[in-house]
């Protein structure tokens, strides 16, 4: 994309954003707002060296984990963003994952960033504290799904990667980021929401 067309995308959505808040009309801001951040921040990972450094943090806390399991891992020196596992299936081989953006946590990075920088009702910092904390445990529930890709073509061998990464894998990982959303959106909505009741109970 040009450099002047992202400009004149970025500039149109902060007036529409700004302009949403400013007459209060929380919807279309949240939405846009959100929207918009998620998408920025995975265009501007892709586009510059984040997604390389996220490729290479994952991989390295799969390895450093897996280090301190049965399990031995090695990280590919040919490609930083590829973990190296032993499978023993008849006889003994590597099989080589290649952690890519859907992997690396980018995605996920920018879609809970956006919801939660967006979240109206919430002062800026208890916004970003909670967009760091998600993204943290968002982090750490990838590594958990790349792990449970890791132990089962290791104990399952080649014939197992299918399994592990198209169903095991993304149903920890699904179940891992329902738990986040729950904690850093619903549970605090929730709270304010009840909050704001009781007030009005007691007027």
């Amino acid at each position: 994309m040009e450099a002047w067309l992202a400009g004149i995308i970025i500039a149109g959505w902060i007036l529409v954003v700004l302009f949403f808040r400013a007459n209060r009309i929380w919807l279309p801001y949240y939405i846009i707002g959100s929207v918009g951040l998620a998408l920025a921040v995975i265009f501007i990972g892709r586009a510059t060296f984040i997604e390389g450094a996220l490729q290479q943090v994952v991989a390295a806390g799969v390895h450093a984990i897996s280090s301190l399991t049965p399990v031995p891992t090695q990280i590919f020196q040919a490609a930083p963003g590829a973990i190296m596992v032993l499978v023993i299936d008849q006889s003994v081989g590597w099989t080589m994952l290649q952690v890519t953006v859907e992997s690396s946590g980018l995605l996920e990075t920018g879609v809970i960033a956006g919801m939660l920088m967006f979240y109206p009702g919430w002062s800026l910092r208890k916004r970003a504290t909670f967009a760091v904390s998600a993204i943290m445990f968002t982090y750490i529930a990838n590594i958990i799904r790349l792990m449970v890709i890791v132990v089962t073509i290791h104990y399952g061998g080649k014939d197992a990667l299918l399994i592990s990464h198209t169903i095991l894998g993304r149903a920890v990982f699904f179940i891992g980021v329902i738990i986040i959303y729950w904690y850093f959106m619903s549970r605090p909505t929730l709270r304010t929401v009840k909050s704001k009741l009781d007030q009005e109970m007691l007027e």
